[in-house]
């Protein structure tokens, strides 16, 4: 006997509902900008009656609602990314102090949040007079290098208020810091099943393995949710609307969609693309002269969802394009044109 179905609207509380009845009934869980457009009656009763009834021939889309273990570990991942934003936050106060202070670690040091620019941060809270001897004593690395540099960068005055403002903030990024350690314990712990979807995912560029985790924890590891990798696209936000009129396609900012995938997505399109001699990398320098930098990206991102979609449903790691595809026809077109200013005859095979 097939289990009775059910439908709720996605409002808020709703989601504590279908934890209830996930285990004894079929769910739909549904989204009011997908039924608002049906027109509906004036009171709650007679609206859900009309919605059962379109629910019940099929008209009612469900939202895509990941197994229980997969949204206990998108809870622990979101909740990593919340940590990680606020500890960026008391960094960037600790910055602005220093700042304001006149005080200019960060033009000399990359980090200034390393071992050497936090030993400098605490040597300037503790009073201690900034020489080149105490420098040499508290850098590590090639920083050494840099002292005569630092000196100069060091001849701010730090006041009492920021000196007090420095302390709190520090101590909530230390604070912050074990806790993003414990998460991320909790996190690798509940992603052991997942490690061979993991690692497969890592052969993509870009990804490593704590976005790969974050991106299972997003779209899950069953790919039939999905109509197809264009349809994953649509859902995470990274294709484009459909605006078309009188047979013109016009321009159109992203769909709205996923906003952690997103977000996941964009970091990893950035640092995929810094690797050289990639088709991904080629792909982006393509686009890049004719759209922008940020439209680029949004395109890579899309390649790397589709990949993501074929990786995890045909169970196999990322593989390189051909050679000859790296070459986009807009590049092609340029290096004919240039021959042909030469006074080469191209013909092509």
């Amino acid at each position: 006997m097939a289990p009775a179905k059910q439908l709720f609207r996605h409002r808020h509380g709703k989601h504590r509902v279908f934890n209830l009845f996930e285990d004894h009934f079929e769910v739909t869980l549904a989204n009011p900008r997908r039924t608002k457009t049906f027109p509906g009656k004036k009171t709650d009763a007679r609206d859900a009656k009309w919605l059962s009834e379109l629910h019940r021939i099929g008209l009612v889309d469900p939202s895509f609602i990941p197994p229980r273990d997969i949204r206990e570990l998108r809870e622990l991942t979101r909740y990593r990314t919340k940590l990680v934003k606020m500890r960026s936050a008391e960094k960037n106060r600790v910055q602005n102090s220093l700042i304001v202070s006149n005080i200019m670690i960060s033009s000399v040091a990359t980090d200034t949040f390393g071992k050497s620019g936090l030993n400098i941060i605490k040597a300037l809270l503790a009073e201690e007079e900034i020489t080149e001897d105490l420098l040499q004593l508290i850098i590590l690395g090639k920083l050494r290098s840099k002292i005569p540099e630092l000196l100069e960068a060091l001849k701010g005055e730090l006041s009492e208020t920021q000196a007090n403002k420095i302390r709190i903030a520090l101590d909530n990024f230390f604070n912050l810091s074990e806790k993003i350690t414990k998460i991320e314990a909790l996190i690798d712990e509940k992603a052991k099943p997942y490690h061979h979807i993991v690692d497969l995912l890592c052969t993509v560029p870009g990804i490593k393995r704590t976005a790969a985790i974050a991106i299972i924890a997003e779209i899950g590891t069953d790919m039939s949710k999905f109509y197809s990798a264009m349809h994953l696209c649509s859902w995470g936000g990274v294709s484009p609307q459909n605006n078309r009129t009188a047979g013109k396609n016009k321009r159109v900012r992203s769909k709205p969609g996923n906003s952690y995938l997103k977000s996941i997505l964009v970091q990893c399109a950035n640092a995929a693309v810094k690797e050289a001699g990639t088709w991904i990398t080629n792909k982006f320098n393509s686009i890049k002269a004719r759209r922008g930098h940020n439209k680029a990206i949004v395109a890579i991102c899309r390649t790397l969802l589709t990949a993501i979609y074929h990786i995890i449903q045909k169970q196999e790691a990322y593989k390189e394009p051909p050679v000859k595809t790296l070459i986009s026809k807009s590049e092609e077109q340029k290096m004919i044109a240039k021959l042909q200013a030469l006074g080469y005859k191209v013909e092509k095979v």
